[in-house]
C-alpha cells in the first residue's frame, strides 16, 4: 500500500514539475486593415444568401450567382493618403449590376483599427458597404456584404468577393 502511495506521490510531483509555461514567438505587427483595403479590386465571385431560408433551416440557403450577370466587370479602387488614411474611391461597374449608387467620391471607415463599415460619400449621397473578413485581406481578397431589406427585415444578403489586382 505504501508503495502505491509513493508511486502516486512521485507521479504528482513529476506532473507539477513538468508544467512549465510555454514561450511563444512574437506574433508580429498588427494588420493595418485600412491600408490593406487600399488598392484596385476586381470582382471574382458573388454569392446570394437567402436569410429566410437560413432562419427556417431550409437546405438551399445560398447560391453562387457570379455567372448570372457580368459581375466580373466590376472594379473597385480605394486610394489612401501618404499616412495610409482613406481618401478617394472609384467604382467602375462596366456591364455588371451596381453595388452602390456612387461611382466616385471619398471613403471613410467606422473604426480605423477594426473597421466593419466602409462609407462611400459624394456630396450629400452616402452608401455603406460591410466588410466581411479581415483574414481574407492577407491573401489578397476583399469580402463585401450588402443586405436587401423588405419592411426593415433582411431577406437577401449578397457577398461580393474581390481579388486585388
Amino acid at each position: 500500500m505504501k508503495r502505491i502511495q509513493y508511486i502516486l506521490f512521485a507521479i504528482c510531483i513529476l506532473s507539477i514539475w513538468s508544467c512549465k509555461p510555454e514561450k511563444f514567438a512574437p506574433i508580429g505587427e498588427p494588420q493595418n486593415v485600412v491600408k490593406s483595403i487600399q488598392g484596385t479590386w476586381g470582382l471574382t465571385k458573388v454569392t446570394q444568401i437567402d436569410q429566410d431560408a437560413n432562419t427556417k433551416g431550409f437546405p438551399y440557403k445560398q447560391l453562387d450567382i457570379t455567372a448570372v450577370y457580368p459581375y466580373t466587370d466590376l472594379v473597385l479602387a480605394f486610394q489612401g493618403d501618404a499616412e495610409g488614411n482613406p481618401s478617394t474611391f472609384t467604382i467602375n461597374s462596366g456591364n455588371s449590376p451596381q453595388i452602390a449608387e456612387l461611382t466616385s467620391g471619398s471613403w471613410t471607415v467606422d473604426d480605423a483599427k477594426a473597421p466593419s463599415i466602409i462609407s462611400l460619400k459624394n456630396g450629400e449621397v452616402t452608401n455603406s458597404l460591410s466588410i466581411g473578413s479581415y483574414v481574407s485581406l492577407k491573401s489578397g481578397k476583399l469580402i463585401i456584404k450588402k443586405d436587401k431589406k423588405l419592411n426593415g427585415k433582411v431577406i437577401l444578403s449578397y457577398q461580393y468577393e474581390f481579388t486585388k489586382k
